[in-house]
């Protein structure tokens, strides 16, 4: 049986593959195609249909609907599917002009610079502007470390670039092109222009209207010298349902912070009225939280992920690292309430005792849950967790299933020890944050 995930991906390789079955079919794409000059305008065409399809594609993959959440099987997934797909995008297009410029080399090379120099052609610098737009912003996402806030501001030009991509898709049917392409482009090109610009309407405009936004207000603030912000938040309008260990966007309504929305977990047992948030300061957008006061109103999207312990085989692992701790939080809350058959083994890993977060309430788990073991590990004491030294602690780890929160490298070092032991992928649970 097909699963979710794979179905997922099957729908947009098909999206990519009906361009080029329409080109061959309904154009003159297939004819004299063993000579040089057809043969690379011929690429250049497929590259650029499959590109732009893909383009759109994107705006759809980012507007956080949670039917693709469902689909992928988590939004840190979708996220994922987004970028690979932005990325090849970007690939295809741009060897588009790259091949249709290689059928007038080097016969005609002054015809060859109208599509890599800004020209008398509209279609070519729509193209033109539309590629080198993608180029920066792309380059932007992967590999820039501009603030977050910033970034997503930044992001949002790619409708821009859109705009123009889709002006050159119509325009292009003319001297530049010197084809018909294939009978019913325009249309095609419609409805894939279209299905991007539904996607990128609904993500900046009609989502918060259609859906409508939880409005919740700060109930309490709990300050640590260590830089976290413990907040509990209470419904004002719309609360919204949950399972313990998944994550919702906030929008802060105040000054300081600004009103772009982030992604936190929830550090609450699973349905409860009021919400936990566990905040440390990582010197980003989380640096201007000191600016928060009980009453300050908040916007709340969500929740997604599907980082949960419920319908998981009973027997687990637990493994935080540092602020990786939060979603546990609350799932440990619900094996307290739930008092699950299930044996739980956490690993809390910190630098230093100091950091360990909400360390009283998880020990009141454990007095109070036979089947819940907690077992800190403090590195200054204790070396770096690894899989040989939970194994040490714990038995029959064949039959558990492995939940991870923590940075990146620790998550994937971690998830990397557990597989060289012969844990299934499948029994491996973790979320990405780093949607970028």
């Amino acid at each position: 049986m097909i699963d979710k995930a794979t179905a997922g991906w099957g729908m947009i390789a098909l999206a990519c593959l009906i361009p080029v079955i329409l080109l061959f079919a309904l154009g003159p794409a297939a004819v004299d195609l063993d000579r040089y000059a057809n043969f690379t305008h011929v690429l250049g065409q497929v590259s650029g249909l499959i590109g732009m399809t893909l383009f759109s594609i994107t705006f759809v993959l980012s507007s956080r609907i949670k039917a693709i959440e469902d689909i992928f099987g988590g939004l840190d997934k979708v996220y994922r599917v987004h970028a690979m797909t932005g990325g090849l995008a970007l690939v295809l297009l741009l060897f588009h002009p790259l091949f249709l410029v290689m059928k007038f080399i080097p016969q005609d090379m002054k015809l060859a610079a109208i599509y890599l120099l800004p020209s008398g052609f509209w279609a070519v610098d729509m193209g033109m502007i539309a590629l080198a737009g993608m180029i920066l912003l792309l380059v932007l996402t992967f590999y820039s470390r501009m603030r977050y806030d910033r970034w997503k501001i930044s992001h949002t030009f790619l409708g821009l670039v859109f705009l123009f991509a889709v002006l050159h898709v119509f325009l292009v049917r003319g001297n530049a092109s010197r084809d018909e392409i294939f009978t019913g482009y325009y249309l095609y090109a419609s409805f894939v222009s279209l299905i991007g610009a539904a996607g990128l309407t609904y993500t900046l405009i009609m989502k918060s209207r259609l859906v409508g936004q939880a409005m919740y207000r700060i109930k309490s603030i709990d300050r640590k010298e260590d830089g976290i912000c413990d907040l509990i938040i209470t419904p004002v309008y719309k609360p919204i349902t949950f399972l313990a260990g998944q994550f919702i966007f906030l929008r802060f309504y105040n000054r300081q912070t600004g009103r772009e929305s982030h992604p936190f977990s929830i550090a609450s047992g699973s349905d409860s009225k009021e919400i936990r948030i566990i905040i440390k300061n990582l010197g980003d957008f989380t640096s201007n939280l000191g600016g928060l006061k009980v009453g300050d109103r908040l916007g709340v999207e969500g929740p997604y992920g599907r980082f949960n312990s419920l319908g998981k085989k009973e027997d687990q692992v637990w493994i935080a690292a540092g602020i990786g701790v939060t979603p546990f939080i609350g799932m440990a809350e619900d094996v307290h309430h739930r008092k699950t058959k299930g044996k739980v083994d956490m690993f809390y890993t910190v630098s230093d005792t100091k950091d360990l977060i909400s360390l009283d309430f998880l020990k009141k788990v454990q007095k109070d849950t036979p089947n819940f073991t907690l077992i800190p590990w403090v590195t200054k004491e204790k070396g770096r967790l690894t899989v040989d030294a939970m194994m040490r602690q714990i038995n029959g780890v064949l039959e558990k299933d492995f939940f991870i929160c923590g940075p990146d490298r620790f998550k994937e070092s971690i998830k990397e020890q557990l597989i060289s032991k012969g844990i299934l992928k499948k029994n491996i649970f973790s979320e990405e944050f780093s949607f970028r």
